[in-house]
């Protein structure tokens, strides 16, 4: 059994083999010989060894037993104060440039030492060698200018403003761009190695401490935007959450809570649609993931602000962006195999003469169940009408939908009805002979036209066929509709059960 001991190192406790602690002693007495007669010597050795320390958590763990290798591998990280003094004084002679220090591959990395936010401005500031409050000041500014055009620009009448990508290309590079978490990563950033070299140059700079401390640096350069972004910080976080709860709440009502007519919910609607695709679960799925996942990432990335805990190693944030990319392709894809017998459209008409010479055409709805009190649409006015209700009646839960009915007005004398169906198919002659078999289906009788309705359930789904039915009649002829209620196209509908309604050009009104 090995005996250790207990040391302090950079203020924190560490248990030390009895080896590893003796190498350790001789090395930190090496380093107060040489840089005793220094200005700053002594905060060169506290800084020294608060990079020990780092190193040692790094590589063993603060709770563990720090081994002679370990001790012996960050010595030999860190280079001896002898070595590293002639490799300066070698570079200094043959380059005539003064004092250098050892270069490393720079990495771009998100600073969590020295963040507001998610620390890209930091790490970007890290990464090309300029002031961090420089940084914020660039992206404040192209954040407000950004956004300027997407408030204003709408009330002009102008439409098309791309106000969020600044804010789009934060969220991204805070997700992709990774965080600096060891000591050779945030030295990397700056393209440094974590030797006594730079942690020398380092902090005859001021920066008393690389790592953590590199945030009292920032501050100490530039403390009045720093603490303005330290607030902004804390605003967008809460607008963050707020937008997010908000969006999780309004979606959640919208497509999986309200019910546009009872017992049946907008997510469902798409059942009674005829697509490409046997089963339209996955597309439900996918689409509700696309909607939910950034909403999801902003909530979690402004609670991570609010509360400023640390990102763990899994990152949340990156899953749920891969998440969400997958979830857009897969709903695409989807809904292209979806859209598929949407591609093509043709419109089949039919002209009818009307025979009646009558004063006043009387229409007729045909329905084979009653016209329900509620989960109706009727909307009418003076020259058109559109009737639509649901049925829950059964076990199948279906549609009823008529065609819409169109008052043309003319001094012409000729009167006939006109039969137009527009649908769609995959190619434009499945369109034209879906369209030529479905034109609106009437009977004549005299001054009585009877229009039959298109019912439409998750057995018999809706095609892509639209239908409408248009008189044109001398003004002088009235047109009456009598059933199921009654309608003069006069501006006012009287329903069956009694209740009056405007039919002015008004949102669709349920009943």
């Amino acid at each position: 059994m090995k005996k250790v001991v207990k040391v302090s190192i950079g203020t924190i406790a560490f248990t030390v083999e009895e080896d590893g602690y003796l190498i350790l002693k001789g090395y930190l007495e090496e380093l107060n010989e040489h840089y005793r007669g220094m200005q700053n010597g002594n905060e060169i050795v506290e800084g020294i060894e608060e990079r020990i320390a780092d190193l040692f958590i790094e590589k063993g763990g603060k709770g563990s037993i720090i081994t002679s290798a370990v001790v012996n591998e960050v010595i030999t990280l860190l280079g001896r104060p002898d070595v590293i003094d002639e490799e300066i004084s070698e570079t200094a002679y043959r380059t005539r440039r003064g004092p250098s220090y050892s270069r490393a591959d720079k990495r771009l990395y998100r600073d969590p030492d020295n963040k507001m936010i998610g620390g890209v401005c930091s790490g970007l500031a890290a990464y090309f060698n300029i002031d961090t409050a420089i940084v914020r000041v660039i992206f404040l500014v192209l954040l407000f200018f950004s956004w300027v055009p997407f408030v204003i620009i709408p009330f002009a009448g102008v439409h098309g403003a791309g106000g969020s990508f600044i804010f789009l290309a934060y969220i991204i590079m805070w997700i992709a761009i990774p965080e600096a978490r060891t000591v050779q990563q945030k030295f990397a950033m700056r393209g440094e190695k974590p030797d006594l070299s730079n942690i020398q140059r380092n902090i005859e700079k001021g920066a008393r401490r690389v790592g953590r401390d590199i945030r009292r640096a920032g501050a100490n350069s530039a403390p009045a935007i720093n603490d303005v972004f330290r607030v902004l910080s804390k605003i967008f976080a809460t607008i963050l959450v707020l937008i997010s709860i908000g969006g999780i709440l309004l979606f959640s009502f919208l497509l999986l809570g309200v019910e546009i007519f009872s017992g049946f919910i907008p997510v469902d609607i798409i059942d009674y649609v005829q697509t490409g695709l046997g089963n339209t679960l996955w597309l439900k799925i996918t689409t509700l993931a696309f909607l939910f996942l950034p909403l999801l990432g902003m909530l979690y990335g402004g609670i991570q602000i609010l509360f400023e805990f640390r990102n763990p190693r899994f990152r949340p944030g990156l899953i749920i962006f891969i998440l969400w990319i997958i979830a857009g392709f897969a709903s695409a894809t989807l809904a292209v195999k979806a859209s598929r017998p949407y591609w093509e459209n043709y419109r089949e008409t039919s002209d009818i003469p009307i025979a009646s010479l009558s004063d006043t055409l009387y229409i007729s709805l045909e329905h084979t169940s009653p016209m329900p009190d509620k989960n109706l649409i009727i909307d009418g006015d003076k020259d058109e009408l559109i009737v639509f209700w649901a049925d829950k009646s059964g076990n199948d839960r279906k549609f009823i939908a008529f065609p819409e009915v169109r008052i043309v007005r003319d001094d012409d004398s000729a009167r006939y009805m006109r039969l137009r169906a527009q649908s769609f198919g995959m190619t434009g002659g499945e369109a034209m002979v879906k369209a030529q078999r479905n034109l609106p289906q009437f009977e004549m009788t005299d001054s009585l036209i009877t229009i039959r309705p298109d019912i439409y359930s998750k057995s018999q789904k809706w095609d892509g066929t639209n239908k409408r039915v248009t008189l044109y009649l001398p003004r002088e002829v009235k047109v009456m509709l009598k059933e199921p209620i009654r309608f003069g196209f006069d501006g006012e509908i009287e329903i069956h059960n009694g209740i009056r309604f405007l039919g002015h050009r008004a949102p669709c009104q349920p009943w």
